[in-house]
């Protein structure tokens, strides 16, 4: 499953450098959560994806630099610091969903319906287990 994963990544962080997306995957899925989510701070997003709050800092920065995204102060914590997603941002990213996508279909193109939700069950099961206690 693994191989299947990272095969499926290098897809498309090929597809996104021909087409011009500058983005990285990690850089992607940031955009991602934050466009999703109010009120976001940094130590949210480190939770959610699991990273050490440096390495998340340093896509954040390459993402403010590109003007993808924006720092703003808190009005009711001066001290925090709520990222939000950018006019630019919001195009590169529904750009680059637009070409997940379509990545998506190609390589499911083959499937039967009927296949393909059944591996979603089959993926919706083993998520269940990962936040197991019995995992963890």
């Amino acid at each position: 499953m693994g191989f299947t994963v990272k095969g499926i990544l290098r897809v498309l962080d090929k597809k996104f450098t021909l087409q011009n997306i500058d983005l990285t995957l990690e850089q992607y899925f940031i955009l991602n959560i934050v466009n999703n989510e109010e009120r976001l701070i940094l130590q949210d997003l480190t939770k959610i994806l699991d990273r050490d709050k440096s390495a998340i800092a340093r896509h954040l920065n390459e993402l403010e630099e590109k003007h993808f995204v924006a720092r703003t102060t808190d009005p009711e914590d001066k001290r925090r610091k709520i990222l939000l997603i950018t006019k630019p941002g919001v195009r590169m990213l529904e750009k680059a969903k637009k070409l997940a996508k379509q990545v998506n279909n190609d390589m499911t193109r083959d499937i039967s319906e009927k296949d393909l939700q059944q591996f979603e069950s089959v993926l919706a099961e083993i998520y269940t287990q990962i936040d197991s206690e019995e995992l963890c």
